[in-house]
């Protein structure tokens, strides 16, 4: 099965953008979340670990992803600009998702232009609490996986 991985900081909103991509209700008990996609097939999300927890298991999910998500909550993102590297790496299709973009005055506008601007990915702005945003980063996988 065809695997989508949510990476990011705890707390960075991971569980609730794979919830709000299924459009099922948060269970933090479960960390997989399988879904049919048309023209794409099945495909696993993997919920990760905080990649700032000390734990393997966000780098093993990393070498197993066809597109990885990573998760952008604020303006302190080098952590995940170090992960951006690691991901490349292991030949995943990436996608920077500005997350909890309804806590920002510009919807995540600007942050995401930075981080385009550092790591030359195309960005998405989301709200899982909203659903804004969530359509597109729904169609920007897609198009990931359809490559």
């Amino acid at each position: 099965m065809r695997q989508v991985g949510i990476f990011g900081k705890r707390k960075s909103g991971k569980s609730a953008l794979m919830y709000a991509l299924t459009s099922h209700k948060i269970m933090n008990e479960t960390k997989y979340r399988a879904m049919e996609i048309s023209g794409v097939g099945k495909i696993m999300l993997v919920d990760t670990v905080g990649v700032d927890a000390e734990s393997t298991s966000a780098e093993k999910s990393a070498e197993s992803v066809e597109v990885a998500l990573m998760l952008i909550p604020n303006d302190s993102f080098e952590l995940e600009l170090a992960w951006l590297s690691k991901l490349k790496k292991s030949g995943a299709e990436i996608i920077a998702v500005i997350t909890q973009v309804d806590k920002f005055d510009d919807s995540g506008k600007s942050l995401a232009a930075a981080v385009k601007e550092v790591s030359a990915l195309d960005t998405v702005c989301v709200s899982a609490k909203t659903g804004y945003g969530i359509e597109e980063l729904s169609n920007k996988i897609i198009s990931k996986l359809q490559k």
